[in-house]
């Protein structure tokens, strides 16, 4: 069985691996030129940190709405 605290740890490790997903986005951003990668292939990475970031933040805010109804007593 799932209890509450292991949900808010679940959300405390998303939210750092959204950090860091968001990260990784940002500094492959801001160096594209400094990579061995071509560039299409680096275009398709950002794309999969983008979409894997996003499925990330949607997770991790349906366990913070959860949580934060659990929290208020509403079931």
């Amino acid at each position: 069985m799932i209890t509450w605290e292991q949900i808010e740890a679940r959300v405390k490790r998303l939210n750092k691996l959204s950090t860091g997903l968001a990260r990784e986005g940002v500094h492959w951003k801001d160096n594209l030129h400094d990579h061995p990668l071509l560039y299409v292939e680096q275009l398709a990475y950002l794309k999969a940190i983008r979409a894997a970031l996003a499925g990330v933040e949607t997770a991790r805010v349906v366990l913070a709405k959860a949580t934060q109804r659990n929290k208020e007593g509403g079931g």
